[in-house]
């Protein structure tokens, strides 16, 4: 009898045991499919995590555009709806002021000697740390290499002046209708373009204070640039409906010698498989305005960094951390160098370097990155300066008219 309930008991503790071992917690990404590492590179990562750890990864994917109020959504609601998120820096205010996220100070610090410094104050906001460093994203400069030559130069422009010299011949010669094309339609990338132009003019959007000041100087001599490449034909006019995305397809198309794109751009324009200029396109520093090359190390870009944040009403806090610290780490950045690494050593790691043959010219163009205003109404501020940038480049308003009016209504949020 004693042989018999020992023998149910035993049955019982497997059966139960089995099942227990096969509830597998779960947690939910929110990230964005278009610039920086792509779906199937996410997806891996996920994969990796999971045999790893037995926790899986339930990945959600929007464009950029769609990401903030998905975000938002799910931070504010009863039961959330995702556990991890991109942080875009230019949200870290916002977020953290409203309590969406959690404070990240104590796990990113440990890791943080190794990052440079620029880059994790991207997400500080009040002296605490709201996001660990994911992807060191900025704008890079790409040319058409073959149009360049037949065009009668050596090599690409480095001044602004030079790009358009070079543009002019190629139309004349008849190369290309249009020699450049960039994501300039009314959302965020035209914002980020425009930063990247105003501090190629010598100048910033914002003070240090947080006030716009993008109305004079440089910034009006970037918007003034924009649009007269505009009205000399050396811009396609597509350029006012495209994203990043597209922008990339018009340049490895073959329909653009120059454009502005963020980091994964270049895999894209190697992959023979997609590309109709693979072997003749190039990497570059961004060029900059021929009164300012000696200042930012001849050149001047965009930050587009983005980190991990783990919303405040997640249930899996503790397993969304050690997500994190596994895609962030070291050794998943090396196997993964389709994206600029956050960590020095591996930027600096002669392996990589052997691998990846461009990290010399993204640590340059890295350390030449402007920032937009790290604010808590960005999303509303960067919303007006999109408006009314684009009004200009339509040629609806005059350059000056249009940036005045922008200043107007951000001052009045503020």
């Amino acid at each position: 009898m004693k042989a018999k309930i020992i023998f149910i008991i035993a049955i019982i503790f497997l059966i139960f045991g089995c099942k227990e071992q096969k509830v597998k917690k779960e947690i939910n990404l929110i990230y964005m499919a278009q610039s920086g590492y792509q779906p199937d590179v996410i997806k891996n990562m996920a994969i990796d995590f999971e045999q790893k750890t037995g926790t899986k990864v339930n990945i959600n994917f929007f464009k950029y555009d769609e990401l903030y109020e998905e975000i938002v959504k799910s931070a504010t609601s009863t039961t959330p709806i995702y556990d991890v998120f991109s942080l875009d820096l230019i949200w870290t205010a916002e977020f953290a002021k409203k309590n969406y996220c959690i404070d990240l100070t104590k796990n990113v610090s440990d890791l943080s000697s190794d990052i440079a410094p620029a880059i994790v104050d991207a997400f500080v906001y009040k002296d605490k740390i709201w996001a660990m460093p994911f992807l060191a994203n900025f704008q890079l400069f790409f040319y058409n290499e073959e149009y360049i030559k037949q065009a009668g130069f050596t090599n690409p422009p480095s001044t602004l002046e030079e790009m358009i010299i070079q543009m002019k011949a190629m139309k004349t010669k008849g190369i290309l209708q249009y020699p450049f094309s960039d994501s300039w339609n009314q959302k965020e990338g035209l914002v980020c373009e425009y930063v990247w132009l105003t501090a190629g003019f010598g100048g910033e959007t914002f003070d240090l204070n947080g006030k716009p000041i993008f109305n004079r100087g440089a910034g009006l001599k970037s918007l003034e640039f924009m649009v007269s490449l505009l009205k000399d034909g050396l811009a396609n006019p597509i350029s006012l409906n495209s994203d990043e995305s597209m922008a990339k397809d018009t340049f490895i198309s073959g329909q653009s010698a120059f454009t502005s794109n963020w980091t994964f751009q270049y895999a894209k324009m190697n992959d023979p498989t997609i590309s109709k200029v693979a072997g003749k396109a190039k990497m570059g520093l961004l060029p900059v305005s021929q009164e300012i090359i000696e200042k930012y190390n001849n050149t001047a870009s965009v930050s587009g960094f983005q980190g991990l944040g783990i919303l405040s009403n997640s249930e899996y806090k503790k397993e969304s951390w050690e997500y994190i610290k596994f895609i962030t780490s070291k050794d998943i950045q090396k196997v993964h160098l389709q994206e600029m690494p956050i960590w020095t050593s591996v930027q600096n790691d002669p392996a990589v370097r052997k691998i990846d043959t461009v990290m010399d010219i993204k640590s340059k163009q890295i350390a030449s990155v402007h920032h937009r205003p790290k604010v808590v109404k960005y999303t509303e501020i960067s919303a007006i300066m999109q408006r009314y940038i684009h009004l200009a480049l339509e040629g609806s308003m005059k350059p000056k008219d249009a940036l005045d009016k922008a200043v107007e209504e951000i001052d009045t949020l503020q």
